[in-house]
Protein backbone atom coordinates (compact mmCIF):
# COMPACT_ATOMS: atom_id res chain seq x y z
CA UNK A 1 0.00 0.00 0.00
CA UNK A 2 1.21 3.50 -0.84
CA UNK A 3 0.21 6.55 1.17
CA UNK A 4 1.24 10.10 0.21
CA UNK A 5 1.07 12.83 2.84
CA UNK A 6 1.45 16.48 1.93
CA UNK A 7 0.91 19.88 3.49
CA UNK A 8 -0.55 21.76 0.55
CA UNK A 9 -0.79 25.29 1.95
CA UNK A 10 -4.08 25.54 0.11
CA UNK A 11 -5.31 23.63 -2.94
CA UNK A 12 -7.33 26.35 -4.62
CA UNK A 13 -4.61 27.19 -7.16
CA UNK A 14 -4.18 25.25 -10.40
CA UNK A 15 -0.41 24.65 -9.88
CA UNK A 16 -1.05 22.74 -6.64
CA UNK A 17 -3.72 20.57 -8.24
CA UNK A 18 -1.45 19.84 -11.21
CA UNK A 19 1.33 18.90 -8.80
CA UNK A 20 -0.99 16.43 -7.02
CA UNK A 21 -2.06 14.96 -10.34
CA UNK A 22 1.59 14.51 -11.28
CA UNK A 23 2.27 12.68 -8.01
CA UNK A 24 -0.75 10.48 -8.65
CA UNK A 25 0.57 9.59 -12.11
CA UNK A 26 4.15 8.88 -11.07
CA UNK A 27 3.76 7.29 -7.63
CA UNK A 28 0.28 5.74 -7.90
CA UNK A 29 -0.72 6.10 -4.23
CA UNK A 30 -3.64 4.17 -2.81
CA UNK A 31 -4.27 6.92 -0.24
CA UNK A 32 -3.67 10.67 -0.14
CA UNK A 33 -3.62 12.53 3.17
CA UNK A 34 -3.60 16.30 2.62
CA UNK A 35 -3.37 18.99 5.28
CA UNK A 36 -3.94 22.76 5.17
CA UNK A 37 -6.28 22.17 2.25
CA UNK A 38 -8.43 25.27 2.84
CA UNK A 39 -11.30 23.36 1.20
CA UNK A 40 -14.97 22.92 1.97
CA UNK A 41 -16.77 19.65 1.29
CA UNK A 42 -17.87 20.59 -2.23
CA UNK A 43 -14.37 21.53 -3.40
CA UNK A 44 -12.90 18.46 -1.69
CA UNK A 45 -15.31 16.29 -3.66
CA UNK A 46 -14.20 17.93 -6.91
CA UNK A 47 -10.55 17.24 -6.03
CA UNK A 48 -11.33 13.61 -5.18
CA UNK A 49 -12.78 13.09 -8.64
CA UNK A 50 -9.82 14.77 -10.35
CA UNK A 51 -7.39 12.52 -8.48
CA UNK A 52 -9.32 9.44 -9.57
CA UNK A 53 -10.01 8.35 -6.00
CA UNK A 54 -13.24 6.70 -4.88
CA UNK A 55 -13.77 7.65 -1.24
CA UNK A 56 -13.00 10.59 1.00
CA UNK A 57 -13.04 11.96 4.54
CA UNK A 58 -13.12 15.75 4.83
CA UNK A 59 -12.38 18.06 7.73
CA UNK A 60 -13.39 21.40 6.17
CA UNK A 61 -11.37 24.54 6.65
CA UNK A 62 -13.04 26.56 9.44
CA UNK A 63 -12.88 29.79 7.46
CA UNK A 64 -11.61 28.90 3.96
CA UNK A 65 -8.25 30.56 4.63
CA UNK A 66 -6.48 28.13 6.97
CA UNK A 67 -6.49 24.50 8.09
CA UNK A 68 -8.60 21.75 6.64
CA UNK A 69 -7.80 18.05 6.16
CA UNK A 70 -8.64 15.58 3.42
CA UNK A 71 -8.08 11.85 3.09
CA UNK A 72 -8.99 10.21 -0.24
CA UNK A 73 -8.47 6.60 -1.26
CA UNK A 74 -9.18 3.92 -3.85
CA UNK A 75 -12.16 1.61 -3.42
CA UNK A 76 -9.83 -1.39 -3.14
CA UNK A 77 -8.61 -0.02 0.20
CA UNK A 78 -11.00 -0.81 3.03
CA UNK A 79 -10.93 2.18 5.38
CA UNK A 80 -13.21 2.66 8.35
CA UNK A 81 -13.36 6.10 9.92
CA UNK A 82 -12.85 6.35 13.64
CA UNK A 83 -12.45 10.04 14.57
CA UNK A 84 -11.88 13.32 12.77
CA UNK A 85 -10.72 16.62 14.25
CA UNK A 86 -8.95 19.74 13.03
CA UNK A 87 -5.72 18.00 14.12
CA UNK A 88 -6.11 14.63 12.45
CA UNK A 89 -8.05 11.93 10.66
CA UNK A 90 -7.84 8.59 12.47
CA UNK A 91 -8.97 5.42 10.65
CA UNK A 92 -8.66 1.65 10.69
CA UNK A 93 -7.43 -0.15 7.59
CA UNK A 94 -8.48 -3.74 6.85
CA UNK A 95 -6.11 -5.41 4.40
CA UNK A 96 -7.15 -8.29 2.15
CA UNK A 97 -4.73 -10.61 3.98
CA UNK A 98 -6.69 -10.10 7.21
CA UNK A 99 -4.35 -7.57 8.82
CA UNK A 100 -6.03 -4.68 10.61
CA UNK A 101 -4.08 -1.58 11.55
CA UNK A 102 -4.49 2.03 12.40
CA UNK A 103 -3.59 5.04 10.25
CA UNK A 104 -3.64 8.58 11.57
CA UNK A 105 -3.05 11.56 9.31
CA UNK A 106 -1.91 14.46 11.47
CA UNK A 107 -1.51 18.22 11.21
CA UNK A 108 0.37 19.47 14.25
CA UNK A 109 -0.44 22.71 16.01
CA UNK A 110 1.63 25.46 14.31
CA UNK A 111 1.69 27.99 17.18
CA UNK A 112 4.34 27.62 19.87
CA UNK A 113 1.99 28.28 22.77
CA UNK A 114 -0.36 25.45 21.75
CA UNK A 115 2.02 22.62 20.83
CA UNK A 116 0.74 20.64 23.80
CA UNK A 117 -2.59 20.23 21.97
CA UNK A 118 -0.88 18.01 19.40
CA UNK A 119 0.73 15.87 22.08
CA UNK A 120 -2.53 15.54 24.03
CA UNK A 121 -4.21 14.44 20.80
CA UNK A 122 -1.61 11.69 20.22
CA UNK A 123 -1.81 10.48 23.81
CA UNK A 124 -5.61 10.47 23.70
CA UNK A 125 -5.62 8.37 20.52
CA UNK A 126 -3.20 5.96 22.16
CA UNK A 127 -5.66 5.23 24.96
CA UNK A 128 -8.41 4.21 22.51
CA UNK A 129 -6.71 1.34 20.70
CA UNK A 130 -3.75 -1.03 20.83
CA UNK A 131 -3.78 -1.88 17.12
CA UNK A 132 -0.60 -1.69 15.03
CA UNK A 133 -0.35 2.05 14.41
CA UNK A 134 1.30 4.54 12.08
CA UNK A 135 0.93 8.32 12.22
CA UNK A 136 1.94 10.33 9.15
CA UNK A 137 1.84 14.01 8.32
CA UNK A 138 3.09 17.45 9.24
CA UNK A 139 3.83 17.43 12.97
CA UNK A 140 4.95 21.07 12.80
CA UNK A 141 7.87 20.22 15.08
CA UNK A 142 11.32 18.67 14.90
CA UNK A 143 12.40 15.73 17.03
CA UNK A 144 16.15 16.47 17.15
CA UNK A 145 18.12 19.71 16.91
CA UNK A 146 19.98 18.27 13.90
CA UNK A 147 16.67 18.35 11.97
CA UNK A 148 16.94 22.14 11.66
CA UNK A 149 19.26 24.44 9.71
CA UNK A 150 19.23 28.21 9.99
CA UNK A 151 17.49 30.52 12.42
CA UNK A 152 17.45 30.29 16.19
CA UNK A 153 18.04 26.76 17.57
CA UNK A 154 14.96 25.04 18.97
CA UNK A 155 14.77 25.15 22.76
CA UNK A 156 15.57 21.81 24.38
CA UNK A 157 12.27 21.69 26.28
CA UNK A 158 10.33 21.71 23.01
CA UNK A 159 12.28 18.75 21.68
CA UNK A 160 11.74 16.83 24.91
CA UNK A 161 7.99 17.51 24.84
CA UNK A 162 7.74 15.89 21.40
CA UNK A 163 10.06 13.01 22.33
CA UNK A 164 8.09 12.31 25.51
CA UNK A 165 4.76 12.25 23.67
CA UNK A 166 6.04 9.60 21.26
CA UNK A 167 7.74 7.60 24.01
CA UNK A 168 4.60 7.59 26.17
CA UNK A 169 2.68 6.08 23.24
CA UNK A 170 5.41 3.56 22.28
CA UNK A 171 5.93 5.33 18.95
CA UNK A 172 9.24 5.78 17.14
CA UNK A 173 10.33 7.74 14.11
CA UNK A 174 10.32 5.53 11.03
CA UNK A 175 13.32 7.14 9.34
CA UNK A 176 13.39 8.15 5.69
CA UNK A 177 15.04 7.91 2.29
CA UNK A 178 15.91 11.14 0.49
CA UNK A 179 16.55 14.71 1.59
CA UNK A 180 16.39 15.20 5.35
CA UNK A 181 14.50 18.48 5.34
CA UNK A 182 10.82 18.59 4.44
CA UNK A 183 10.09 22.29 5.01
CA UNK A 184 11.92 25.27 3.50
CA UNK A 185 11.43 29.00 3.92
CA UNK A 186 14.16 31.43 3.01
CA UNK A 187 17.31 30.18 4.72
CA UNK A 188 15.40 27.93 7.14
CA UNK A 189 15.16 24.17 6.72
CA UNK A 190 13.40 21.74 9.05
CA UNK A 191 12.15 18.18 9.09
CA UNK A 192 8.52 18.73 10.05
CA UNK A 193 6.91 15.91 8.04
CA UNK A 194 7.45 12.30 9.09
CA UNK A 195 5.89 8.95 9.96
CA UNK A 196 6.05 7.37 13.40
CA UNK A 197 4.99 3.81 14.21
CA UNK A 198 4.70 1.35 17.04
CA UNK A 199 6.59 -1.93 17.05
CA UNK A 200 3.47 -3.91 16.16
CA UNK A 201 2.98 -1.97 12.92
CA UNK A 202 6.63 -2.39 11.89
CA UNK A 203 6.43 -6.09 12.73
CA UNK A 204 3.41 -6.38 10.46
CA UNK A 205 5.08 -4.44 7.62
CA UNK A 206 8.66 -5.69 7.53
CA UNK A 207 9.40 -4.11 4.14
CA UNK A 208 7.92 -0.67 4.79
CA UNK A 209 9.85 2.48 3.95
CA UNK A 210 9.30 6.24 3.89
CA UNK A 211 10.52 8.42 1.01
CA UNK A 212 10.88 12.19 1.20
CA UNK A 213 9.83 13.15 -2.32
CA UNK A 214 10.80 16.10 -4.49
CA UNK A 215 9.58 19.61 -3.67
CA UNK A 216 6.44 20.82 -5.44
CA UNK A 217 4.24 23.90 -5.32
CA UNK A 218 4.45 24.15 -1.55
CA UNK A 219 7.06 24.94 1.08
CA UNK A 220 6.54 21.37 2.33
CA UNK A 221 8.02 18.29 0.71
CA UNK A 222 5.49 15.45 0.17
CA UNK A 223 6.34 12.13 1.83
CA UNK A 224 5.47 8.65 0.57
CA UNK A 225 4.90 5.68 2.88
CA UNK A 226 5.18 2.40 0.96
CA UNK A 227 4.47 -0.77 2.94
CA UNK A 228 6.35 -2.83 0.31
CA UNK A 229 9.23 -0.41 -0.33
CA UNK A 230 11.97 -2.94 0.51
CA UNK A 231 10.19 -5.97 -0.93
CA UNK A 232 12.51 -7.79 -3.32
CA UNK A 233 15.44 -5.62 -2.23
CA UNK A 234 16.15 -6.84 1.28
CA UNK A 235 15.81 -10.53 2.07
CA UNK A 236 14.92 -11.69 5.56
CA UNK A 237 14.84 -8.21 7.00
CA UNK A 238 15.10 -8.49 10.81
CA UNK A 239 12.03 -7.72 12.85
CA UNK A 240 11.64 -4.18 14.12
CA UNK A 241 13.40 -3.46 17.38
CA UNK A 242 14.30 -0.41 19.36
CA UNK A 243 17.86 0.61 18.70
CA UNK A 244 20.20 3.39 19.73
CA UNK A 245 20.29 6.22 17.18
CA UNK A 246 23.94 7.09 16.49
CA UNK A 247 22.96 10.56 15.28
CA UNK A 248 21.78 11.38 18.81
CA UNK A 249 25.45 11.71 19.76
CA UNK A 250 25.55 14.79 17.54
CA UNK A 251 22.89 16.48 19.63
CA UNK A 252 24.08 19.29 21.90
CA UNK A 253 21.46 18.21 24.43
CA UNK A 254 22.21 14.49 24.41
CA UNK A 255 23.42 14.44 28.03
CA UNK A 256 20.20 16.08 29.22
CA UNK A 257 18.08 13.71 27.10
CA UNK A 258 19.81 10.65 28.60
CA UNK A 259 19.56 12.06 32.12
CA UNK A 260 15.84 12.77 31.72
CA UNK A 261 15.17 9.28 30.32
CA UNK A 262 17.15 7.65 33.15
CA UNK A 263 15.23 9.58 35.82
CA UNK A 264 11.93 8.65 34.18
CA UNK A 265 12.91 4.97 34.13
CA UNK A 266 13.83 5.06 37.83
CA UNK A 267 10.51 6.72 38.71
CA UNK A 268 8.61 4.01 36.82
CA UNK A 269 10.67 1.21 38.36
CA UNK A 270 12.08 0.16 35.00
CA UNK A 271 15.77 0.78 35.63
CA UNK A 272 17.88 -2.21 36.82
CA UNK A 273 19.06 -0.19 39.81
CA UNK A 274 15.60 -0.30 41.37
CA UNK A 275 14.85 -3.97 40.76
CA UNK A 276 14.35 -6.04 43.89
CA UNK A 277 13.86 -3.02 46.16
CA UNK A 278 10.09 -3.50 46.56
Amino acid sequence: MRIISRNCRGILGAPTVLSLLDMQRRHKPDVFFLSETQLDDEKAEALRRRLGMDEKIVVPSPDGRRGGLLMVWKKEVRIYSQTTTLTGIDVNIHETNGNIWRLTGIYGEPSWEHKDRTYRYIRDLHTHSRLPWVIIGDFNEILLSSEKEGGVPRHHSRLVAFQDALSDCSLEDMGYVGDKFTWFRGGLKERLDRAVTNAEWMGMHLYAGLCNLEMGKSDHRPILLDTEYLSGVVENRPKFKRQFEARWLEEETVEEVVRTAWQKAVQQGLHPSVKGKN
